[in-house]
Order: C-alpha cells, then structure tokens, then sequence
C-alpha cells in the first residue's frame, strides 16, 4: 500500500498587516488616553511652598464644588507652571484635617500667595473668567 502525503504545505503568511493593526490600535488607545481629563493634586503641603495655589475645597454632595473644578480645569493649562490647582477633599482624611486647621467651608474656592497667605476666599459660585479676572488681580498676570 502506498502512503499518501496528508500534509499539505501551509502558505507563508505576510506579517505585515497584524503589525499595521497592532501599531494603528496602541496610536488610538494612546490618543485616546491623552483626552482624558488630568485629575487634580491633593497634596495641599506644596501650600507656601514658593508657588501660588488656587485651592478648591470639595465635596462630591454638592454640585457648585463641582462646577468650580470644571472652572479649574478649564483654565489649568492657560495658568500652568505660574500657579498649582489643588483640591482639597473634604471626604479624604487629609483634606478633611486640611479645611479643619484652617477653618473653610465647602466649595470656598482659595487663592493662596507664593508664601501660603491666604489673599482670597470665594464661597459663590464661579466661571471662567470671574476666576481668571480675580487670579490677573491677585497675582498680576
């Protein structure tokens, strides 16, 4: 009996378009990654540390703390290496013994000076250029 060849030969498949797909799918996730919106410092010690701080105190129970940390990030990049955002969350152990020491109450949105004096508290709400009007004022920019 004669054995017959079963096998039959596999074509060599070009490895092209798998490393096209794989490149095209990290550039999107990348892309995409870098639309997220960038999440605020909690680290309120940088406080009188040499750099102005606009403080926000938040609370996620009430919808004008909110609002002001979308004023905030609206306006992040436009004040960026002159001034750093911090939040202060009332709902963290740090941040609760942050607004305590120093008496604020939710959603008070703080400017402090280089040397970590407080020159403004705004308890009503705020837009854009309300805040971008009162840190020209304070800080002169």
């Amino acid at each position: 009996m004669q054995r017959q060849n079963t096998k039959t030969a596999v074509p060599k498949q070009n490895k092209w378009p798998k490393w096209i797909t794989l490149a095209l799918i990290m550039a999107i996730t990348i892309f995409a990654v870098s639309l997220l919106p960038r999440g605020f410092s909690g680290d309120t010690s940088i406080v009188g540390q040499g750099t102005p701080v606009l403080l926000l105190v938040h609370d996620d129970n009430i919808l004008q703390s909110g609002e002001t940390m979308a004023v905030m990030n609206k306006i992040r990049n436009e004040y960026a290496g002159r001034l750093e955002f911090v939040v202060a969350d009332i709902n963290t152990p740090d941040g609760r013994t942050f607004v305590q020491r120093h008496g604020f109450m939710p959603a008070a949105l703080v400017f402090f000076a280089a040397d970590g004096r407080n020159l403004q508290t705004l308890y009503s709400a705020q837009t854009v250029d309300s805040v971008k009007q009162e840190l020209n004022k304070l800080f002169q920019y």
